[in-house]
């Protein structure tokens, strides 16, 4: 091969759908560590407590209403045409406004079930979010249907660092948990004005269409269904802590699930931005060719992640120690636990999307029943021997549940190559070994404690 020649193959790897994903998936990870460190050095760990049980109660109402509305867009043969475009837009804005309402008339109560009563205004003030939300143009989701991945992933970059320097704004003025409410509130209004003013063909119309609600509603029954056992899975542990833990404590526990997750952040963008509109696209041209395609277009990237995952578990207590001061030292134990359940995420995501891809859509709910069962059972054991520490290891451990139910489905439809799937496995414990040598080895030759 010629310099040349090997010139443009490095270049068209390096400027690859996949490549930019990862890249600014990284970055976007590094930006959010960065705001973490700057944050919990001017805000304390109460803070980050009252933040993360309102982000709770909003994640709440967001996944009991949620019904697909990207999936359908992406995958729907209409997603182009500019009505089918406005009536869905109209069924989103109708949805955020509700949520933003029943959340001003719940704060209060819901505040009180907490046993914090403190929190109603923050939360009807949070719950704004929904509103905001609705207002966005359609035209992203287009963006995302045609694959255009290099322009969505820079405006998320710009998006996210003149967020960053928001929050650092906010928090010197307000130094409480109001500065990251505040700054969320901006931040969301600042997406909504680049859906418009960054994206092609991006004005909306009012137009209300009963029958494009019930097809959304029959595409995304399962879907609904799953995301209501979202809610339980994900935000049931910080509900039943946040009762269970002091602020402080509580706090420190935020911390370290806002680490553990941002692994997951960048499976889950690879795998909706990437995989899920070339599985459909795949799907829809050639049914039969995406059991061979499967594994072979997210190979390198697969083992890649479970590599890093596995060295991430490693090092999580290095991790801690050197991004953190000592009053947030004992996030360390929670992040190695939680970050146990991104060692299985990419197999995961990878099987919910080519299942939706092909019309299963039952899939993502049957999961989530799996990982709702693994909770309950499993949850309720490890709390009456370990105490509230028993949440965090049912937690951190629940992906493995769905990766068992994730593989069953696989070989029902013929995608299941078991040979592969040992790979990955093999690589991510190859991970563990090096990330906790490597951390060892550092603490030890820099006497750190």
């Amino acid at each position: 091969m010629s310099p040349a020649a090997a010139f443009r193959a490095v270049r068209r790897g390096v400027t690859s759908d996949t490549s930019v994903v990862v890249g600014v998936m990284l970055l976007q990870n590094v930006l959010r560590i960065v705001s973490s460190v700057i944050l919990t050095r001017l805000l304390n760990a109460e803070a980050f407590a009252i933040v993360g049980i309102i982000t709770s109660v909003m994640v709440t109402f967001a996944l009991i209403s949620d019904v697909g509305i990207i999936a359908f867009i992406v995958r729907h043969e209409k997603g182009i045409d500019r009505d089918f475009r406005d009536e869905v837009w109209t069924l989103k804005l109708v949805r955020g406004i509700a949520l933003s309402i029943l959340v001003a008339i719940l704060a209060g109560p819901i505040a009180q079930f907490m046993e914090k009563p403190e929190l109603q205004w923050p939360i009807a003030v949070a719950g704004l979010t929904s509103l905001i939300d609705g207002l966005g143009s359609m035209a992203p989701f287009n963006a995302l249907r045609a694959r255009r991945v290099k322009m969505m992933s820079s405006i998320d970059v710009g998006s996210q660092i003149v967020g960053l320097v928001i929050s650092i704004i906010c928090a010197l003025i307000f130094r409480s948990f109001w500065a990251i409410i505040l700054s969320t509130l901006l931040g969301q209004l600042l997406s909504v004005g680049v859906s418009y003013w960054l994206y092609p063909d991006s004005s909306q119309r009012f137009r209300f269409s009963k029958a494009r609600a019930a097809e959304l509603w029959q595409f995304s029954r399962f879907i609904t269904g799953s995301t209501m056992l979202t809610l339980l899975i994900t935000q049931g542990d910080k509900l039943v802590l946040a009762r269970a833990f002091p602020l402080d404590m509580m706090g420190i526990y935020i911390i370290a699930a806002g680490l553990a997750v941002a692994p997951i952040g960048l499976v889950t963008a690879y795998a909706g931005r990437v995989l899920y509109p070339l599985y459909a696209e795949i799907f829809r041209e050639s049914p039969e060719a995406l059991r061979t395609k499967f594994y072979s277009v997210r190979m390198p990237q697969t083992l890649f992640y479970m590599f890093a995952a596995g060295g991430f578990i490693g090092c999580a207590h290095l991790v801690i120690t050197l991004l953190y001061d000592p009053r947030y030292a004992g996030a360390a134990m929670y992040l190695q636990i939680l970050s146990i359940s991104t060692f299985f995420a990419a197999g995961n995501y990878a099987a919910n999307e080519v299942m939706i891809a092909i019309g299963n859509t039952r899939f993502t709910f049957v999961t989530n029943l799996a990982r709702l069962g693994y909770l309950a059972i499993v949850g309720w054991i490890a709390w009456s021997q370990l105490g509230p520490v028993g949440i965090v290891w049912a937690v951190g451990t629940v992906e493995f549940a769905a990766q068992v139910i994730a593989w069953i489905a696989l070989r029902r439809h013929g995608f299941l190559n078991v040979s592969r799937e040992l790979l990955f496995i093999l690589v991510g414990l190859t991970g563990i070994a090096i990330g906790y040598s490597g951390e060892q080895a550092i603490m030890a030759l820099f006497n750190i404690r």
